[in-house]
Order: C-alpha cells, then sequence, then structure tokens
C-alpha cells in the first residue's frame, strides 16, 4: 500500500519539482525568456490536467483492481493546477508580462479551475484550489485597490469552496475556507478607511449565510459537526469586533448588526442552531460596548432664588445627535431579537428558547446603553425606558399564561423582574439600591414556582450574589448615612430587608426543591443577619460613626462576643425547630466560632493587661460580664447535645477559661474600681486572700454542678481550679501575705481541702459503689 498510494504522491510531488527545477536551470542557463517559460508552465499543468483526466477515463478491466481507490489522477489533477496557479502567478505579479487586472483574472482562474476539479477528484486538489483562490489578492499587488471588487471575489470563491465541498464532505476544508475569509475580514475592517470599511461589513455576514445555508444536511446530526457549526459564523463576527473600536461611521456596526437577522433565520429554519441567536446577540452587546462614543455632558441650568441656588434642572434630557447612531443601533438589536422571540415562541418545537430572547436580549441592551451613556448615574428619563420594557414583558408573560405556557410566562416575568431591578439601579444609590435588588428574590422565587423554570434558579443566585458582594464585601457601605438613632436606624433596611428577602426566597425556593440555591439563600440571610447585629453594636457604640473609632473598645468588643453566641444559639435552636438544616448547622457553628476567637482575644488582652480605666462603676453587671460571664456561660450552654470532638472541647475549654477570666477580674474590679490594670495599683493583702477565695467558690461551684449532672470534666475543671488556689497559696500567698491574712488564707485553704475530701467520697466515690451492692 506504501508504494501503491503514497508513492503516487511523491511522484507527482517529484514531477511538480522536476518542473521547477527545469525553470531554474533554463533561468540560469538563459534558455528562455519570461515569456516563453511562463508559457511552458502552463502548458506543462494543462498537459498534467488532461492526463489526470484520461487516466481517469481508463476502462476499469485495463487498470489493476486495487482495495483502495486510484490516487494517480487526484495526484496528477493536484500537480497540474499548482502548476498552473505557478504560471499565472509569474506571468501576473512576478514579471508583469500582463496589466494587473489581467493577471488577478488569471490566478483567479486557475484557483477555480482547482476548486471546479475537486468536484472530480477530491479534496486535495480543493484544498489547492482553495488556497490558491485566498491567496490570490495577496499575490497582485496596487496602489489603489478596489476593495468592493476584492470583497465580492472573495464572496464568490467562499460561494464555490462551499458548494464544491458540500459535494466531496471534507469539513475540514470548509472550516479552513472560513478561517481564511475571516482573515481578510479582519484585514479590511483593520486596515480600511472611510468607505472602504463597508466592504468587509458586508462580506462577513453574507459568508456567514453561505455557511449556513451550504452547511451539508448530515453536519448537524454528528456531535463534532454540531458543536462546529457556529465556528464559522463567530471567526467572521469577531473578525469585524476587532475593528469596532477605531471605526468612523455606521458600516461596521451595520455588518455585524446583519449578523442577526442571518442568525434568526438560520435557528428558525434549523433547531439544531438555536444558540446562534444568542451568538449574534453577544456580538451586537460587544459592539455595544465597543464603540467609541465621544464624550458628552447633559447641558443644565441652575435655578436661583436671592443669590442661591435652588436646583439644577437638565436643559434638554436627550443625548446629543452624534449619540443617535449608537442608540439607533441599540435599539435595532434589541428590537430584532425581541420581535423575533416573540414570533417564534409560539411557533417553534423548543418555545423556551425563543421566549428567553425578548426575555433578556432588551435588558442587557438597555444595560449595556445606559452605562455607555450615562455612565451608572441616577437618570428617570432611563428608568423610565426600563419600567416600559417591565410593562411590555409583563405582557408578554401575561399573553403566554393565557395560552397556557407556563414556562414562557415565567421567563417573561423573569426579564420584567430584571427590568425592575435595572430601573431601581437608574434611580437609587447605597443601601436603598441593593434593598430594591434584593427584595426581587422573592418574585423570583414564586414565579418559579408558578412557572417550573429551573432557569430561574440561576438568576436568583446571580441576583444574591450581586447583593452579598454589595453588602458584605463592598467597603463603601461603612460611609453610608444610615442616621444616629442607635437601634431604629436604616441598619434595618440595608440589612434587615436583605436578610427578609433572602430567607422568604430560600422558603419558596424550597417548595419545589432544596438545592444549592436554597442553601445559597439561606446562608445569605444567616450572613446578613450577622453583619446587621455586628453593624448595629458599633453604629450604638460610635454613636453613627460606623468607620470611626469607638470611645470605648472594650464595651464594644464584649457587646459583639456576647451578641455572636447568642445568635449562635438562636441558630441552632432554629435549626432544631426545623429538623436539621445543613446551612443553619454550619451556620451557627462558624458563629460560634468566631465568638470563642473573639472571646480568646479578650482574654489574651483583658483590661488587667491593658488599659483598665475602661469599666464601668457597677459591681457585677458591666462590661466583664459581657466579655466573659455571658459568652462563656453560652457556650456551655452550647454542649448539650453536641456530638464531635473538637468542638465541644473547645467549647468547653473556652467556657472555664472565659469563667475563671471573669471570676478573677471581678475580683479585681472590687478593689480597684477605677482602674483594673495591673500597672496602675499594687496588688493587696485582702485582694490576694480574696482571689483565693474566688477561685474556691468556682471550684466548688463546678464541684456541684459536675455532681449534679454526672460530668467527670467539670469535677476535673473542680479540681484544677482547686489545685491553682493551692499553688497560689504556697507560691505567693506564703511569701506575700503576713499576719493575719497568712493565717486566714491557709485556714480557709484547709478547711475547704477538708470539705472537699468529704464531698468527694459523700457523693462521687460512695455513692456509686453503694448503688453497684444494691
Amino acid at each position: 500500500m506504501l508504494a501503491q498510494r503514497w508513492g503516487v504522491w511523491l511522484g507527482a510531488g517529484a514531477i511538480l519539482l522536476a518542473g521547477v527545477f527545469l525553470v531554474r536551470t533554463a533561468v540560469e542557463e538563459g534558455w528562455l525568456g519570461p515569456g516563453p517559460r511562463c508559457g511552458l508552465a502552463g502548458l506543462l499543468g494543462l498537459l498534467l490536467v488532461g492526463a489526470a483526466l484520461w487516466l481517469r477515463r481508463v476502462p476499469t478491466r485495463e487498470r489493476p483492481t486495487l482495495p483502495w481507490p486510484d490516487q494517480a489522477p487526484a495526484a496528477l489533477a493536484a500537480g497540474g493546477v499548482a502548476v498552473l496557479f505557478g504560471a499565472a502567478y509569474a506571468t501576473g505579479p512576478l514579471y508583469g508580462l500582463v496589466p494587473p487586472l489581467l493577471g488577478f483574472a488569471l490566478l483567479a482562474v486557475a484557483a477555480l479551475a482547482g476548486i471546479a476539479l475537486a468536484l472530480v477528484f477530491g479534496p486535495v486538489v480543493a484544498a489547492i484550489g482553495i488556497a490558491g483562490a485566498y491567496a490570490t489578492p495577496a499575490l497582485v499587488q496596487s496602489d489603489a485597490p478596489f476593495l468592493p471588487g476584492l470583497f465580492a471575489y472573495l464572496l464568490a470563491v467562499t460561494a464555490a469552496a462551499l458548494v464544491v465541498l458540500r459535494q466531496v464532505g471534507a469539513a475540514w476544508l470548509g472550516w479552513a475556507a472560513m478561517a481564511a475569509a475571516a482573515g481578510w475580514t479582519l484585514l479590511g475592517a483593520t486596515l480600511s478607511e472611510g468607505g472602504d470599511l463597508w466592504a468587509p461589513a458586508l462580506f462577513a455576514p453574507a459568508a456567514a449565510a453561505l455557511h449556513l445555508a451550504l452547511l451539508p444536511r448530515g453536519a448537524l446530526a454528528h456531535p463534532v459537526g454540531k458543536r462546529l457549526a457556529w465556528l464559522p459564523f463567530a471567526l467572521l463576527a469577531a473578525a469585524l469586533l476587532a475593528g469596532v473600536p477605531w471605526m468612523q461611521g455606521l458600516a461596521l456596526a451595520s455588518g455585524l448588526l446583519l449578523f442577526s437577522p442571518v442568525a434568526l433565520v438560520a435557528a428558525a429554519r434549523q433547531k439544531r442552531l438555536a444558540a446562534l441567536p444568542w451568538l449574534a446577540a453577544l456580538a451586537g452587546l460587544l459592539l455595544l460596548l465597543a464603540w467609541p462614543l465621544p464624550a458628552w455632558q447633559p447641558a443644565e441650568e441652575a435655578v436661583t432664588a436671592g443669590g442661591l441656588v435652588q436646583a439644577i434642572l437638565p436643559i434638554h434630557p436627550w443625548p446629543p445627535e452624534a449619540l443617535l447612531p449608537f442608540l439607533s443601533v441599540a435599539a435595532l438589536l434589541a428590537a430584532m431579537h425581541a420581535l423575533a422571540g416573540a414570533w417564534q415562541e409560539r411557533r417553534a418545537r423548543r418555545p423556551l428558547a425563543w421566549a428567553s430572547l425578548p426575555a433578556a436580549l432588551p435588558v442587557l441592551v438597555l444595560l449595556v446603553a445606559y452605562a455607555r451613556v450615562r455612565g451608572f448615574a441616577l437618570d428617570g428619563g432611563w428608568a423610565m425606558a426600563a419600567l416600559a420594557l417591565a410593562a411590555a414583558l409583563t405582557g408578554l408573560a401575561g399573553l403566554a399564561a393565557r395560552e397556557g405556557a407556563p414556562k414562557r410566562a415565567g421567563a417573561h416575568a423573569a426579564g420584567a423582574v430584571a427590568a425592575l431591578a435595572l430601573g431601581a439601579a437608574m434611580l437609587l444609590t447605597d443601601q436603598w439600591l441593593t434593598l430594591a435588588i434584593a427584595l426581587l428574590l422573592p418574585p423570583l422565587a414564586w414565579i418559579e414556582g408558578r412557572s417550573g423554570l429551573d432557569a430561574l434558579r440561576l438568576v436568583a443566585r446571580a441576583v444574591a450574589a450581586v447583593v452579598l458582594a454589595r453588602l458584605l464585601l463592598n467597603g463603601e457601605v461603612l460611609g453610608y448615612a444610615f442616621g444616629t438613632a442607635p437601634l431604629l436606624n436604616l441598619l434595618l433596611v440595608a440589612y434587615g430587608g436583605p436578610a427578609a428577602g433572602f430567607a422568604l426566597a430560600a422558603a419558596l425556593f424550597a417548595r419545589r426543591r432544596d438545592d444549592a440555591t436554597v442553601a445559597l439563600l439561606e446562608g445569605g440571610a444567616l450572613a446578613f443577619l450577622a453583619a446587621l447585629v455586628v453593624l448595629l453594636i458599633r453604629h450604638a457604640v460610635t454613636g453613627g460613626d460606623i468607620a470611626g473609632e469607638p470611645p470605648r473598645p472594650f464595651l464594644e468588643a464584649g457587646l459583639q462576643v456576647t451578641a455572636l453566641s447568642l445568635l449562635a444559639a438562636a441558630t441552632r435552636l432554629l435549626d432544631w425547630r426545623l429538623g436539621g438544616r445543613p446551612v443553619l448547622r454550619v451556620g451557627w457553628q462558624a458563629l460560634q466560632v468566631v465568638a470563642v476567637l473573639g472571646g480568646l482575644a479578650l482574654v489574651a488582652l483583658n483590661p488587667a493587661f491593658t488599659d483598665g480605666a475602661d469599666l464601668a462603676m457597677t459591681p457585677l453587671l458591666n462590661e466583664l460580664a459581657l466579655a466573659y460571664a455571658l459568652p462563656g456561660l453560652l457556650a456551655a450552654l452550647m454542649l448539650r447535645g453536641l456530638r464531635g470532638r473538637v468542638l465541644p472541647r473547645a467549647l468547653a475549654f473556652y467556657a472555664l477559661l472565659a469563667g475563671f477570666t471573669w471570676v478573677t477580674l471581678t475580683v479585681r474590679h472590687q478593689f480597684h474600681p477605677l482602674n483594673v490594670a495591673l500597672d496602675a495599683a499594687d496588688v493587696t493583702a485582702a485582694e490576694l486572700y480574696a482571689y483565693s477565695g474566688a477561685w474556691l467558690l468556682l471550684g466548688a461551684a463546678l464541684l456541684a454542678l459536675g455532681i449534679r449532672l454526672g460530668l467527670p470534666a467539670l469535677r476535673l475543671a473542680a479540681l484544677g481550679a482547686i489545685g491553682l488556689t493551692i499553688l497560689k497559696a504556697f507560691l505567693v500567698d506564703m511569701d506575700e501575705l503576713d499576719g493575719l491574712w497568712r493565717v486566714l488564707s491557709f485556714l480557709g485553704l484547709g478547711l475547704s481541702l477538708i470539705a472537699l475530701g468529704w464531698v468527694y467520697r459523700r457523693f462521687v466515690v460512695v455513692a456509686p459503689v453503694r448503688a453497684t451492692a444494691t
């Protein structure tokens, strides 16, 4: 097979090289001039093509029977086409034996002859012809190229190539041909100026239409062909888009706009091309984004009274004439897709794909146009346009509902909600905008529940992500004006409203299916609630200046730790009442961990080591209780029914540490109410004795609680507190105390230890033994 098949092609290549070498030798030796050389080369090409045709017509019985097609005719034809193309190039551009236009015609004839011969000899000959046809314009030099003629020629070449390739069935040649067409479009769109841009601008959509019209019937039935059907369309559109940032006039914009009717017609004829209208829409949106708009500002007039400016009114709200082409193209883009979608959704086999066009594209076009023209500035006129769009989509939703098409109705209703959100963005700012967007989630969930349109869950996720980013990741939130009232301020609106919207939307979505959308909304509601609690505390402590420094930082820290602990407990209770929700379970654990970390930081940076003058004068209900006693007690209560090893142990350790810190600092505060810092006042003998007594009472309380609840861990904690007291007595009190205080210290310690032994024998050791004997 190697000799019979590949040898034939190698032989054809050798013949071609022999001709090249013959011509080269003739040139070097001066045998022939340019004219005879070109004539002989053309004659050789014709002879090779003629030999291929003759060999193909030889009766089958006169040729040996092979298990594969005979490659000799195709090889000779390919060599002949290549020689003909070389002869035409030498006659025209190389030696200039004929005028440029005639040289161009000779090259075109040779290339088109190769494309035509492909019908007889197969794809290899077609490849040579296509390569020559698209390369011909680059080989002919002209001081004043006529671009309309050039792209008319390229369109004819494209049509011929696609017709031939539809017959020979070589898809890869089709992609190569369209890539070459896109390359010429790119050159024309980026290098041409003025009126010359119309040629590549009209060529690109025409070539795309040819590709779709001449697409082989079986291409879309194959998975690869189905995926690649949009590739030439995308390449040609991208080639035009490359010239948009520098365009002058409407040529490129018109060309890109023509892709939409091409895509809409193709999708209406072939359901497997349903993605093409969206690809054309994407090209149109990119056109609007890259359009070089002139800088402008709306003309305004100041209204004064008594020399003071009372208001600023627009002289004429409409944009200048320079923006009208941009707005006209935007309106045409939205109208074409919206009207085609509204027309086809009632007739197509896949109505939802068509219904999505009027539901989504006009909103997107309005958003891009508003951003480019007004730069997201507040504007009532644009908001009225969004409201009108929402009304139109509501009408389509009602029509679809009356026709018994809930999915179509849901798509249009979702578009109406998106238009309302866009209108809110055009009128509102700061927390009001975020609230308006968040409150659109429950309507989306309601629409999804009535229509069964699962795509609305993805829309809800996107809306939720925007709201979460604006409120939780936006540092500018700290600069919003929330008012100065301690609790009843706009923070309730900014964070409480989204929290309620998220929670309600989660409940509505969960009626149909409990999935990632419900989890995201539940987690968002909990996050907003936590942020609301934290910001309300900071707002109250700072007097309304959230971004400022609090006058009493230890008070704020204690309030935050206690509040987060309470919120974690409430979330856990809600999780239990709802029968176990994964998001709530993870949420309360995360809140509790944050509270514990904050509590540990307060233990390390307690007032005894820092500025201890930041405490109230009240003996027990003060900042120490907020920072240590209440969070420690809540952590201990959270241990009930908690499984696992890491979290329960961490909570128990923190609860004991927080309780011990509270007892110690409370004693210090009783003796030094003005400032508990260690460097502010020395520790007195009575204070040292009070520490021992307080630690012994803490140990006794832990022991009693451990016996009552049957928890060995609490009994061990009690022994730890008493052991610490013993160490203090021998290491500190013996040296620091004297006289009666030393006597009282060791007397109290001894009596406590005796009582401890009796309690252990009575309730810990003896009781279990009796129970066993019984």
